[in-house]
């Protein structure tokens, strides 16, 4: 399937019937989202952005975003790359934002790191959980949940236990656990309210 552009995508957003996707549910937060998607025209894949130009994110008004797994950022943490060419930057750089409610479909927001003033406060922010991030690593110890000094970005547990073992998918990186449940990195809800929703 060939990856279609944010435009096209904001174009379809006018054609979707929002009241055929599901609320989110405490076992699958990522339901709408992926049924949103699809209903975009987008492929739900392994790709890192949504669409050629950019990335597609749902989420509930005045909550936070869920931006990426920690584990896809470690590496780019580990080789010091640049904020805005590490996989996080890339998925921030050019996104659609579509804002959901308890009764459905809002609004959404086209937003660009490379137009926000608040750029550097970003960059500040990731700059810092690389810090704690790596040196968790280094010390062997459990990462805990921590905000960005301009509580932009945040590290959150996030997922369900497993249906059949009842546990949780832990996070790991290099044969050491950094937490007993998966560990993503997120925008955080006064950042989304103030500048997305």
């Amino acid at each position: 399937m060939t990856l279609l552009s944010l435009e096209q995508v904001k174009m379809n957003l006018k054609k979707v019937d929002f009241s055929k996707l599901p609320k989110p549910t405490k076992n699958n937060k990522g339901a709408r989202g992926q049924l949103l998607e699809l209903a975009l025209g987008i492929e739900n894949s392994s790709n890192l952005c949504d669409c050629v130009d950019g990335e597609v994110k749902s989420f509930t008004k005045g909550q936070s975003v869920a931006v990426t797994q920690l584990g896809h950022t470690i590496p780019d943490m580990e080789d010091n790359t640049p904020f805005i060419k590490t996989k996080l930057g890339k998925k921030l750089g050019n996104t659609l934002y579509v804002a959901f409610d308890d009764n459905g479909y809002v609004n959404s927001k086209h937003h660009s790191l490379k137009d926000d003033t608040n750029y550097s406060k970003f960059e500040q922010d990731y700059n810092d959980l690389k810090e704690i991030v790596i040196n968790a690593i280094k010390e062997k110890k459990e990462l805990k949940c921590v905000k960005g000094r301009n509580n932009i970005l945040e590290i959150r547990t996030s997922g369900s236990p497993n249906k059949k073992t009842g546990r949780y998918t832990p996070t790991t990186y290099k044969g050491h656990t950094l937490r007993d449940k998966g560990l993503r990195i997120y925008l955080t809800s006064p950042y989304v309210r103030k500048e997305i929703s």
